[in-house]
């Protein structure tokens, strides 16, 4: 038996090394915000990477926001605070940044290991078969991603296919044959 191929089975299941590079160099350490279209168990998901603290700072401005309106009115300032820095998720990140690390600590043995488990997606479009849904209008526009859960990615954004008819419901096409125009439209599904 050919022993050449024999890997653990657990090897199959880690993430993809250059899209854990991509997420952690460009996204989270430059903060580029790149399209990327995923693909996970069927569906597509499409919108624009964006670095962890992006994330981490708009859920803690959501959450803050929320819960400041909901505060009873003769709260002092003090309490006010409290409440508003326990929602601060900023320091949360998984990621390594240089700034972070300290002076004895040895930089070129800090990156041998990616912890990443998260990437974050804003705009996100889930498109499957038959539908397409849209959460950029969501109250927190960035969707948060487990990157072993993924199957398969590339850069760019998806494009739709909108018939220039599509605004009439022609139930003719299947009898006559389609001859419809189709234009693309960048952007969001």
């Amino acid at each position: 038996m050919n022993t050449e191929f024999d890997v653990s089975e657990s090897y199959w299941l880690e993430p993809d090394f250059l899209l854990l590079d991509l997420v952690s160099y460009l996204a989270n350490k430059l903060g580029a915000q790149i399209g990327m279209t995923l693909m996970i168990k069927g569906a597509f998901l499409t919108g624009t990477l964006v670095g962890e603290r992006e994330y981490l700072a708009a859920i803690s401005h959501l959450f803050q926001n929320m819960i400041t309106a909901t505060l009873p009115k003769n709260l002092s300032a003090a309490d006010k605070r409290g409440i508003a820095e326990s929602l601060d998720f900023n320091a949360l990140t998984e990621d390594i940044y240089p700034e972070d690390m300290d002076d004895d600590q040895d930089e070129e043995g800090a990156f041998d290991t990616l912890p990443i488990r998260y990437l974050h997606l804003k705009d996100p479009t889930i498109i499957q078969a038959g539908a397409a849904l849209s959460l950029s209008e969501n109250p927190l526009p960035i969707m948060r991603i487990r990157v072993s859960e993924i199957d398969g990615w590339m850069t760019g954004r998806l494009m739709t296919m909108v018939s220039a008819d599509a605004d009439e419901n022609d139930q003719d096409d299947a009898d006559h044959g389609s001859s419809e125009t189709f234009y693309t439209r960048p952007g969001r599904i």
